[in-house]
């Protein structure tokens, strides 16, 4: 008897045998199957011809008073910082493909809105053209403008991306790239229009042409822009201030550039070699009229230590034809509102701040600057307030999430 219930285990195993083959055949078969349908699904999703990315960002920043730097005030809300991009590639044929971007924004109650929207044709391998609504190419940054993820900074710096705040054109561009041994160059031509409201009020350009030439080795790049329009500029920011004081502007005191000849040029370079990453940018704004002529400038340096990248950043902007705003602002009731010199400035940003990369795709900021120099008009910031405060400075303190998928 002891010895048939030694036995029975071995027994029961080997009978068992057939039906756990039979049983693991049968898991084996249903993932194969599995396998299968799955290969089946992401060829077809390739064989449409359709991708989908996106970026996000949100986070805080309060400054210590209401001069509005970057438009940030002691007041601001985190949807201030908020927005949420999604982008659809959509392949016409193996050459052609229609590109669009919807953005909504936390301030704007997230109603989406469509940053890019265009049809880019390949004829070669090295030409591209496209048309529809782009980015208007001005910044080393113009085509990751929102994309906080793909920038070291909380912000990119306000003293160059911040005077011209047209971001969008509709129009057309081409541009062809040429190989070398160890680098490229990268030569491209755009011409459009735009309508858009900037930081003095709207803001038309027309006739849009220009040509930016962009060199890299992978480790420097070297850009520069020129570019020439026709400008239609209305100051609605002076319609503000005098409607603060119970005051209609005169017909036309608003008018800043009316079809005037507008030029655009900026230089700019980077160099990153894994550990450093420094970067600066060079712009000059010239505009017939009183619109204000401007020179800005900033310069970055960060270092790389593992997932943390810590920064600092100075920037300097100022406008240099003041002697062509020398009148005065009149009411429709012809008394004065404010001197034409309002509409001058001189500011100097200065930032520290690190970024850290917590996992890929999601990085975390924490940003610090100082805004001074308000040394004549508002600094191109808030005038109401920095007019009835006299403040000649400001702080403001960021923390931001940027992802991108």
């Amino acid at each position: 008897m002891k010895k048939l219930f030694t036995a029975a285990p071995l027994a029961l195993a080997i009978a068992a045998t057939p039906a756990l083959a039979q049983s693991t055949e049968e898991t084996l078969e249903r993932m194969q199957q599995q396998l299968n349908a799955m290969q089946q699904q992401l060829n077809s999703a390739k064989d449409t011809g359709i991708r989908f990315n996106g970026f996000f960002s949100t986070g805080f920043a309060r400054a210590s008073n209401d001069a509005g730097y970057a438009g940030i005030t002691d007041e601001s809300e985190v949807a201030d910082l908020s927005l949420f991009a999604l982008q659809g590639t959509f392949d016409v044929t193996q050459k052609s493909q229609i590109v669009m971007q919807l953005v909504g924004r936390g301030e704007d109650d997230w109603e989406p809105q469509v940053e890019w929207a265009y049809l880019s044709h390949r004829p070669t391998n090295n030409l591209q053209i496209r048309a529809g609504k782009m980015r208007i190419p001005f910044f080393m940054y113009s085509d990751s403008l929102e994309v906080g993820y793909a920038q070291p900074w909380a912000r990119p710096p306000q003293s160059v991306y911040g005077p011209i705040a047209v971001t969008s054109y509709v129009g057309a561009d081409a541009s062809y790239n040429l190989n070398f041994d160890n680098s490229s160059l990268t030569a491209t031509g755009f011409t459009g229009f735009t309508d858009e409201d900037g930081n003095s009020g709207d803001v038309q350009l027309r006739n849009i042409a220009g040509v930016n030439l962009t060199w890299t080795d992978y480790v420097w790049t070297l850009r520069g822009v020129a570019a020439t329009a026709e400008a239609d500029i209305d100051a609605t920011r002076l319609g503000a201030i005098a409607a603060q004081g119970g005051k209609s502007l005169a017909p036309g005191s608003t008018v800043l550039a009316d079809s005037d000849r507008g030029n655009f040029y900026g230089v700019g370079a980077s160099y990153d070699d894994g550990n450093w990453q420094i970067i600066g940018e060079v712009t000059r704004v010239e505009v017939d009229g009183k619109f204000a002529d401007t020179d800005s400038a900033y310069l970055s340096v960060g270092h790389r230590f593992g997932s943390w990248t810590p920064y600092v950043a100075f920037g300097w902007v100022e406008s240099k034809d003041d002697n062509e705003r020398l009148g005065i602002v009149i009411a429709q009731d012809q008394t004065p509102v404010a001197r034409e010199s309002i509409l001058n400035f001189q500011r100097e940003d200065f930032s520290i701040g690190t970024r850290w990369d917590i996992t890929p795709g999601v990085a975390i900021k924490a940003d610090y600057t100082h805004s001074r120099g308000f040394d004549k008009g508002t600094g191109n910031l808030n005038p109401s307030y920095i007019l009835a405060s006299g403040t000649d400075s400001t702080n403001v303190y960021t923390l931001k999430i940027d992802s991108a998928f």
